[in-house]
């Protein structure tokens, strides 16, 4: 990694000489060409024009590197205006002394011309070096604003991905209380009637968990691994519908190892039993088909239970079926097809249709792991189909909140057509009037410069003042009036990546073009008299040939600055999105643990004391079932909160912690506060895991309620005798839970004390309702009827 990461490093400097040194040929070339043609007799004058303007161009070369190096480190944001000023005067003096020697030398060695005076000549090309310093050093700024602009773009991108990804983690979390509350239901059943098949389905139910549990993670699994997954649950309807239901699976070679969403056949068969063959009169089957149709799979669930008609059209679509649909959307966008229908005979038909691909690492079964933390950046899905899970302007279905349309985004500089679709930020008046005002600095500046040249040049005919004000004037009027069309030309024609051989020339000829158009111009209106191709008019021109490339350079990085803004808000509100689903995902999420403890727990108990185990099984229930309804809320009730946590320690008390019991004490007027969803529940859970007792030790979980000016305080104590703990922190609760995260997302209008080991103190102010953001019920999608 290290290697690869130096590879990197080493290819960036060599990759952008290699650039940079084409760029000063081209340039050489052309200044070449144009000083040849500036000569009195050109075929005598190019054996030393050529060479010369190459090995300028090319010394030139060797410093861009050095020059861009200093943009960075002289830019005002690290060093200041001052600072970043003074380092760039001083390099560019020294530069300039150097380039100016430089061609002095390269003429005279490629031609018979005597050496010029050095202090005249570098005083005359002063302007010119200085212009091609300062359009490094903004090409350089624009380089980098576009690289951080591409990494701020790369991280949005990425962000997306995970805000799916926790979107989608959100979805499978909501469907284990939802599936566990309904397969309790059905044990309860028969606990007193068939013991013995009920401990085999809570067996069948904790293999399921199980194995929802090793592939919690994965956005796809293969075909036949999706069946194998499905087989426990068909297990415990068989066990409990006896010989009243047969499912009959036709899977063809082809298609066991195409990849299928992970727990999409369980809802499907779910709804097909509930609301199709278990409300019928006679024994019923349920058709699990699969067909390769192209480069499309289809999947088809079919049962001939009584039919759409016959069962409402909601519960057709509960919890499980938008689940369906909602994790196909995040999936693969629009690129799938979901669709329920009436069977031909009676019955009702879902099928769905996915993107053909195989698994190619069939054969290789994940370990079973632990439950994955979701705020382990390993666990984020990056699936290919990831960046179109929401479809523009839809709502993301874990937050509620609009997905950010393509068509408001900044754009992605690695598409060329952005050119012309993401125009730049308009210039404002302030923009126009300091541009105004540089060309008015630039005329003093070369009014000066001319001065000081025809006092240190060889001659007895001085200048003018007067004429060469109004020369400088009028050139710096001209460039005004050429700002314009400037600007334009730089945002029609953007550079970016893949369309830099076409705009390249354009650009170029537009820079020649503003040349010539500017001594036209000065031309027309009288100030200058002398021809286009002149010896002396190689100066400007190739100042005007800088100037052109420092606005195209300016005109880059103001996109990139309004860009990158773009992006920051974007990436500000895809983190709080993100933060948002991860918590509704945990707010969904039971203790693997606890459950799995339980459900082995039943196992024994339908036979030793069957009581108990409907009194558990109907505890667990309501845990679930209120976990579902408080947790897809950012807030709740007081009242609502304190029930959860009644039916959570009773289903302890019940099952693996005997010796727990509850005791509250609640303010009246506190039982309507507004609290963060499961975050009492949560910090009792923690309590519960963190207290080292024997399961048939006495331990009182002790809650109290009360209302302090402004505040709701809840104090929760674990009383017991002989408590040890693990660790020495008091912060027991902080571990990247619900809790946390609940606290996370209040603010400042929650407070957490923890004055030992063995408590803990909630202040929750009035506002933490607000402050805690909502998170919305995934839209219904409706279904086509067939």
């Amino acid at each position: 990694m290290r290697a690869s990461r130096l590879a990197v490093a080493i290819e960036r400097p060599r990759s952008l000489w290699l650039h940079a040194f084409a760029a000063w040929t081209l340039y050489g070339l052309v200044h070449g060409i144009l000083w040849t043609a500036a000569n009195t007799v050109p075929s005598e004058a190019y054996h030393w024009t050529l060479p010369s303007a190459l090995i300028l161009a090319w010394t030139w070369a060797l410093f861009t590197p050095l020059v861009f190096r200093l943009a960075r480190t002289l830019s005002p944001s690290r060093v200041g205006w001052p600072l970043s000023i003074v380092g760039h005067a001083a390099s560019a003096l020294i530069l300039a002394a150097s380039l100016q020697w430089v061609r002095r030398e390269a003429i005279v060695a490629f031609s018979d011309f005597p050496r010029d005076p050095y202090w005249s000549a570098l005083t005359y090309w002063f302007d010119v070096w200085l212009f091609i310093y300062i359009t490094l050093v903004v090409i350089g700024r624009a380089l980098d604003l576009r690289r951080r602009y591409a990494d701020r773009t790369m991280r949005a991108d990425l962000l997306e991905t995970q805000l799916a990804r926790a979107q989608l983690q959100y979805l499978e979390s909501q469907l284990q209380p939802h599936f566990l509350f309904n397969a309790l239901n059905t044990i309860a059943e028969l606990a007193h009637e068939a013991p013995a098949a009920a401990e085999r389905m809570l067996q069948r139910l904790r293999a399921l968990l199980a194995i929802s549990l090793e592939r919690y993670g994965q956005d796809e699994v293969t075909l036949a691994d999706e069946l194998s997954a499905l087989e426990p649950y068909l297990d415990i309807q068989r066990t409990r519908f006896s010989n009243w239901l047969t499912v009959d699976v036709d899977l063809p070679d082809e298609v066991r190892h195409a990849r299928v969403p992970h727990l999409i056949l369980q809802p499907l068969v779910e709804n097909a039993i509930r609301h199709g063959v278990s409300v019928r009169q006679a024994p019923g089957r349920i058709l699990i088909t699969a067909r390769r149709v192209g480069e499309r799979l289809r999947v088809t669930v079919e049962d001939d239970g009584v039919g759409l008609s016959a069962s409402p059209r909601e519960a057709r679509s509960g919890i499980g079926l938008r689940n369906v649909v909602d994790r196909l959307r995040q999936l693969y966008g629009t690129d799938h097809a979901l669709q329920l229908r009436e069977r031909p005979g009676g019955g009702a038909i879902v099928e769905f249709e996915v993107p053909f691909r195989v698994d190619t690492t069939v054969g290789s079964e994940p370990a079973l792991a632990e439950w994955p933390s979701i705020d382990e950046i390993s666990t984020w899905r990056t699936g290919e189909f990831a960046s179109t899970a929401v479809t523009d302007g839809a709502k993301s279905p874990a937050t509620g909140d609009a997905a950010p349309s393509r068509e408001t985004r900044a754009p992605d500089p690695s598409d060329g057509s952005h050119g012309v679709e993401w125009p730049s930020p308009a210039l404002s008046l302030r923009v126009w009037l300091g541009i105004a005002g540089i060309w008015l600095l630039l005329a003093v500046f070369w009014t000066n410069q001319l001065m000081v040249f025809d006092r240190l040049r060889p001659t007895t005919e001085p200048m003018s003042l007067w004429s060469t004000a109004l020369l400088q004037l009028g050139g710096s009027a001209a460039w005004l009036v050429m700002s314009l069309p400037v600007l334009w030309l730089a945002q029609r024609f953007r550079f970016t990546p893949d369309n830099w051989p076409r705009v390249l020339p354009i650009h170029v000829a537009a820079a020649l073009g503003c040349g010539f158009a500017h001594l036209l111009l000065l031309r027309v209106v009288g100030l200058s008299t002398m021809p286009m191709l002149s010896y002396l008019n190689l100066n400007p021109l190739t100042g005007d040939f800088f100037i052109y490339l420092a606005f195209l350079a300016w005109s880059h990085s103001r996109d990139f600055v309004a860009w990158f803004r773009v992006r920051e808000i974007e990436t500000a509100r895809l983190t709080a999105s993100i933060a948002r689903s991860r918590f509704q995902a945990l707010r969904v999420q039971l203790r693997p643990e606890f459950v799995l403890a339980t459900l082995e727990y039943l196992e024994r108990l339908v036979h030793d004391d069957v009581d108990r185990a409907e009194r558990l099984i109907a505890r667990l229930a309501d845990t679930l079932r209120l976990t579902l309804d408080i947790g897809r809320h950012g807030t709740t009730s007081m009242a609502r909160e304190l029930e959860l946590v009644s039916a959570c320690i009773e289903a302890h008390g019940l099952g693996v912690r005997t010796g727990v019991r509850l005791r509250q004490r609640v303010d009246v007027h506190a039982r309507d506060d507004a609290v963060p969803s499961r975050l009492i529940c949560a910090m009792v859970d923690e309590l519960l895991a963190n207290v080292w007792l024997a399961p048939e030790a006495p331990l009182l979980v002790d809650i109290d309620v009360a209302r302090v000016s402004g505040y709701t305080q809840v104090t929760i104590r674990a009383v017991a005798e002989g408590i040890v703990r693990s660790g020495v922190s008091h912060a027991w609760w902080h571990k990247h839970g619900v809790a946390e995260r609940a606290v996370e997302h209040a603010g400042s209008m929650v407070s957490v004390l923890v004055p030992d080991t063995t408590s803990v103190m909630l202040m929750i102010g009035d506002d933490a309702a607000r402050a805690t953001d909502e998170v919305e019920e995934p839209s219904e999608v409706l279904l086509q009827a067939g």
